[in-house]
């Protein structure tokens, strides 16, 4: 497995890159993922993999969002016939730096304003909107630290994983967003907060998070990006 996240019980993870009128076919027939457990010389073991196009990789070049960049980060390719293709797969998964600034503010924004939910939770002993706020805060600020050190975001799976290898973060980051996640409340959600907004450094007021806030997460619809969480 790519990223130095292979383990003895790993699959083979594969992507197999199709022209785009092939891919499009395969999409029509729902058929974009491969599977076989014959392949792997291991107990246990099996091959899964994806079918990408061409194009897609160079869509996720101009503008994918980060878990789709970093499906290609650390993938080196093992056969082609396709020239340059390399270069292609490099650049898709490249850290997207002119989005950077923006994002660090939108990410310590949505901190503010977890934080604020985990408040109004505590007063309407709001159960769903405790854990809703404590686990969009931990995602929030986890970005904020990914962000700083231009690491990718890898999505949920491997979350937590590439946050601890950021070589730049508050200390006791992880156990912070542990104990928020095990009790989310209004003390531990503060710890969070406090501890990622000062070491991000940013000047925002909550007039600033609240209008970042609709602006990407209420109303994304309207300038048709994906939700923020996702970007």
């Amino acid at each position: 497995m790519a990223h130095g996240l292979a383990s003895p019980v790993s699959d083979l993870d594969v992507m197999l890159v199709y022209s785009d009128a092939a891919a499009a076919a395969r999409l029509e027939q729902d058929q974009l993922t491969v599977f076989d457990d014959t392949l792997a010389d291991y107990e246990g073991g099996y091959l899964d993999g994806k079918v990408t196009a061409l194009g897609f990789i160079d869509e996720v070049a101009l503008h994918g969002s980060e878990p789709a960049r970093w499906a290609f980060e650390d993938a080196f390719v093992a056969f082609s016939r396709v020239e340059g293709l390399e270069a292609r797969i490099a650049a898709a998964a490249a850290y997207p730096e002119k989005e950077r600034d923006e994002k660090l503010r939108d990410f310590v924004s949505h901190v503010m304003l977890m934080e604020w939910f985990m408040r109004e939770a505590d007063k309407r002993r709001d159960r769903y909107l405790a854990v809703f706020a404590g686990s969009r805060l931990a995602l929030y600020a986890g970005r904020t630290v990914l962000a700083l050190n231009r690491m990718l975001y890898p999505y949920h799976k491997w979350f937590l994983h590439q946050l601890e290898r950021a070589p730049s973060k508050p200390d006791g980051l992880l156990a912070q967003i542990d104990a928020l996640l095990v009790t989310p409340g209004v003390e531990t959600a503060s710890e969070l907060a406090a501890s990622v907004t000062a070491f991000a450094g940013l000047d925002l007021t909550m007039q600033d998070a609240v209008t970042r806030f609709m602006r990407r997460s209420e109303w994304n619809w309207r300038d048709g990006l994906p939700p923020l969480e996702d970007a």
